[in-house]
């Protein structure tokens, strides 16, 4: 119960947060993209971009987990075979 109130509270300011960061920054920018050249808002740019950080954490993490929990297996069976 603790731990999701830890978890669940700063995810929401952070979420409220960006709603007010989105709700002033309605600066149009250039963006140039290696063909082509679009106007974003600020607030758009940083969601993208959070986003794809995001995206990218979260795949780094998950393969770092799987690659321990297959070193843990591995070190199972060993001590496993080592002790019978």
């Amino acid at each position: 119960m603790w731990r999701a109130l830890f978890v669940v509270i700063p995810l929401l300011a952070l979420f409220i947060l960006a709603l007010v960061f989105g709700a002033h920054n309605k600066n149009l920018v250039p963006v140039n993209f290696i063909v082509a050249q679009k106007e974003m808002t600020i607030a758009s740019l940083l969601a993208i971009f959070l986003g794809i950080g995001f995206f990218f954490g979260a795949l780094s993490m998950a393969l770092s987990y799987l690659r321990e929990k297959g070193r843990n297996r591995r070190l199972r069976k060993a001590l496993a075979k080592h002790n019978h």
